[in-house]
């Protein structure tokens, strides 16, 4: 009787393949805006030659 249960129920099936976990997506990564970039530039342009 056991046995026809998990036949019914599909556990004695060779067939059926135990999932993996499913992989947990990456971290987003932090985006930089317009702003962010400006002051970027503005920290590593050389220094403006006095006239």
């Amino acid at each position: 009787m056991e046995q026809e249960i998990k036949n019914a129920v599909g556990l004695g099936s060779p067939e059926l393949v135990i999932e993996s976990k499913p992989k947990p997506e990456p971290e987003p990564k932090s985006t930089v805006t317009i702003y962010d970039f400006g002051a970027l530039l503005s920290k590593y342009e050389p220094p403006k030659k006095q006239r």
